[in-house]
């Protein structure tokens, strides 16, 4: 049964949707579809800025690596730096003090250059010049000249305090790259001149040994571009001006940063971290090749589209199942709901004590406009005011639907009520109850019995013949008995007393045969009498039912020996002659079961007169029913047959009913109650009906 009622009125173009159930079923397949693109979109983009953040920490890392490095690498040139040029300025303060190159001899001023010379072995000379002489001296020796040397001559024109030089093989190691640097500084009492020093940066390389994880390229790049110092040489005295990362980094300004594209003397992406040296117009430079920076991060890339792709798969096959799912669901509720909507009997659902959905059946069984018509009634609205039982139906509905609660299902009949023309018929309902989240709902299927209970007065109407038929010729056959039958038996029992008188003529063996003669006509004579009186006893048409129960509980008294215990009154006024009957026809028969089956010491029978009711009680100390068979009585073996279940239909034809019940002590009692009879001005008879 649907709970949507919305579905009812949804177009079939939308039959096909598996989400018919929910009530739009095409917005909610592209809600499906909408929720697996989003969740696949949405999972895409989680991967997608988990790749970018753990791009943006591991270029965040390298960064703060490559500063680190490059700071180290800062500090060693600047160490450098001050082993060599701060030694030749120390010596240019030493030789003014001493009256300036103008005044000291050659051999003074080489000496105090010698002298100074203290730093490591990178720093293979120190120098003075100024515009008259040239001073340079090593470890080794010393040179004093009016020329400078060719590498020094872009001292005339440099304009800056501190001049840096192109990189030149060391003069006394071919196999060195030497980098002259100076500082303009006082030579002599009123004359300018430069205190330098050529440096060899190939210890560079211990510092790539300790950076090697970190760094894959050093090295120190002159503002002009010029390469000044790089690992083993390899690109020392090159010039890079002219390319694009150079440009990028000094167009980022004189304060240095981190730059990446790709590398100075290489195809691959480099990433750098450079920076000027203090004082100087030099940048320390440390690299890195981005394959080897994003080693790591491509690897959790690679497993994180892969968890992406696993996820969105995973989406779309769970879709997939969901739809099938949902459009296997909706194919068989359709089926369910065709079948449920074709079903010959109604079909109400319930929520508490109104219905809330119907199907086609049920609709046309109350006369009702479509089945949405009967959402919002009440089970007594389609009921006429009071059930055959005289309560209203409102109070006996609602105590079904309780009753179907607490018992999770009941079964009975109803009276009910077409809407449209308020014609009533009978019906019988299975009414079946769930409760779930504080709500109670109650399934009730509507057999409209109307035909069966046509067909149940015809069969009644024909028992009731039957059993009058059946009177009628009980009633001739005992009267045929009695008057041909038993007549003739008389007759020959008189001429078998005119015999007896003349028996002396006769022999011993005569007399004693016409005696056996007279017993066997009495006996005949006694037992037609007898049947033609259990066939329709005389006694019930003259004397009354008081008088017939008398003469049939002496006749079994005298067959059976039982102890009778009888309560009859002396007679029962206003009992029609075939309630009469049908109330001894009980007698007769619970009387036969009692004789036959209990092994009771004894039977009472009670008769008596009620205000709208004639009751008459058959009860014994026998054996009982048992606990089984006390609901159906006529199933247990001793009250098997057709006897019971004809005289219960007999009484029921007379509106009574008929019941069979244990006994506290264990025996049993038969009961029939028939409502008394009266007839109106027109003749007919009108039955009260016994509360």
């Amino acid at each position: 049964m649907r709970l949507r009622r919305s579905f009812r009125s949804l177009p079939r173009a939308q039959a096909w949707s598996p989400f018919a159930p929910l009530g739009a079923p095409l917005a909610l397949s592209w809600i499906l579809l909408a929720y697996a693109a989003v969740a696949v979109i949405a999972g895409c983009a989680f991967a997608a800025l988990r790749i970018h953040d753990d791009y943006l920490e591991v270029m965040q890392e390298e960064r703060v690596s490559l500063r680190g490095a490059a700071a180290a690498l800062t500090s060693a040139t600047q160490a450098m730096l001050y082993d060599g040029v701060g030694a030749a300025l120390a010596a240019a303060g030493a030789i003014r003090a001493a009256g300036g190159l103008d005044v000291l001899s050659h051999r003074a001023a080489a000496e105090a250059l010698q002298r100074h010379l203290t730093g490591g072995s990178y720093v293979r000379s120190l120098f003075l010049e100024d515009a008259r002489r040239v001073i340079l001296a090593s470890r080794t020796r010393v040179l004093d000249g009016a020329t400078a040397p060719s590498y020094m001559t872009g001292l005339a024109s440099a304009g800056r305090d501190v001049w840096v030089g192109a990189p030149i093989e060391d003069p006394e190691a071919a196999s060195h790259w030497v980098v002259p640097i100076a500082r303009h500084t006082q030579t002599g009492q009123g004359s300018r001149g430069w205190a330098g020093a050529l440096i060899s940066f190939s210890g560079l390389e211990q510092l790539n040994r300790r950076f090697g994880k970190v760094a894959s390229e050093q090295g120190l790049v002159g503002f002009d571009g010029t390469v000044l110092a790089s690992e083993g040489d390899r690109y020392t005295g090159r010039s890079i001006a002219q390319l694009e990362i150079f440009r990028r980094a000094v167009d980022t300004g004189p304060r240095g940063g981190i730059v990446q594209g790709r590398g100075a003397f290489t195809t691959a992406a480099v990433i750098y971290a450079y920076y000027p040296l203090r004082g100087y117009p030099v940048y320390v430079v440390v690299g890195q090749n981005l394959d080897t920076v994003l080693a790591g991060w491509r690897a959790r890339r690679r497993q994180m589209i892969a968890a992406a792709a696993a996820f969105g798969a995973l989406v779309l096959i769970l879709t997939a199942f969901l739809y099938h799912y949902m459009r296997a669901l909706r194919t068989r509720e359709r089926d369910y709901n065709t079948l449920v909507d074709s079903a010959r009997f109604g079909v109400f659902l319930l929520e508490g004590d109104r219905f809330v959905d119907a199907n086609h059946t049920a609709a046309v069984m109350f006369g009702l406009a479509s089945e949405r018509a009967a959402i919002g009634l009440t089970p007594w609205e389609l009921s006429p005011e009071l059930q055959p039982n005289g309560r209203p139906s409102n109070e006996l509905a609602r105590e079904r639907i309780l009753t179907a609660a607490r018992d999770g299902g009941s079964t009975f009949e109803w009276l009910h009520k077409r809407a449209d023309t308020g014609e009533t018929f009978p019906a019988e309902v299975d009414l079946s109850s769930l409760s779930t989240d504080g709500t109670t709902l109650a399934l009730a299927i509507v057999h409209d019995v109307t035909q069966r209970k046509r067909a149940e007065e015809d069969l009644r109407r024909v028992s009731a013949e039957m059993l009058r038929l059946q009177d009628e010729e009980r009633r001739r056959i005992g009267r045929d008995l009695h008057d041909s039958t038993g007549q003739s038996l008389a007759a020959l029992e008189i001429e078998l007393a005119q015999l007896e008188r003349d028996a002396a003529k006769l022999s011993a063996g005569g007399r004693e045969q016409l005696e056996r003669c007279m017993r066997l006509a009495r006996q005949c004579s006694t037992e037609i009498r007898t049947a033609s009186y259990l066939l329709h006893p005389p006694l019930l048409d003259e004397l009354g039912l008081s008088s017939a129960l008398r003469w049939l509980a002496d006749g079994l008294r005298t067959r059976s020996g039982l102890e009778l215990r009888l309560q009859l009154p002396q007679g029962v006024q206003g009992v029609a002659p075939d309630e009469e009957l049908a109330l001894f026809r009980v007698a007769q028969e619970a009387l036969t079961n009692v004789q036959r089956h209990s092994s009771s010491p004894w039977v009472a029978i009670r008769l008596r007169r009620e205000p709208a009711s004639i009751v008459l009680e058959i009860e014994d100390a026998g054996r009982g029913i048992p606990a089984g068979q006390r609901d159906d009585p006529e199933s247990s073996g001793r009250f098997a047959g057709v006897g019971v279940a004809g005289m219960r239909e007999r009484i029921r034809q007379l509106g009574g009913t008929l019941t069979v019940d244990s006994t506290p002590s264990g025996g049993t009692l038969v009961r029939a109650c028939i409502p008394l009879a009266h007839h109106d001005e027109a003749g007919n008879v009108q039955r009260v009906i016994a509360s």
